[in-house]
């Protein structure tokens, strides 16, 4: 069994998009990152995709009158892909952390 000292912390990693970076940012360093240490949190931020309105692939368009798609974060499932492409998995094994939680 492992003992832990002064030493040991549980990093954070958070997921974001286009839509929610920088009220996330905001929000981190407004509230002094909640009593973290700055280097323990790790953002990773997923691409926006073309917004379906239906089963059949038909796009979502702006309502503006404008010709432009809509577009929306991809999803949860690009939460390995962005461990990995950010370096964070690497980072945290590195830190002697065997397991992470995602919720």
């Amino acid at each position: 069994m492992k003992k832990y000292g002064s030493e040991f912390f549980v990093p954070l990693c958070i997921m974001v998009s286009d839509d929610t970076h920088d009220r996330t940012v905001k929000i981190l360093e407004e509230n002094h990152y909640f009593g973290l240490d700055k280097s323990h949190v790790d953002l990773v931020k997923q691409e926006n995709v073309p917004a379906l309105l239906d089963n059949d692939g038909n796009m979502a368009l702006s309502e503006t009158g404008e010709l432009k798609i809509i577009t929306k974060p991809h999803g949860h499932g690009d939460i390995h892909t962005l461990l990995y492409q950010y370096g964070v998995a690497q980072k945290w094994l590195k830190q002697g952390k065997d397991w992470m939680i995602f919720f």
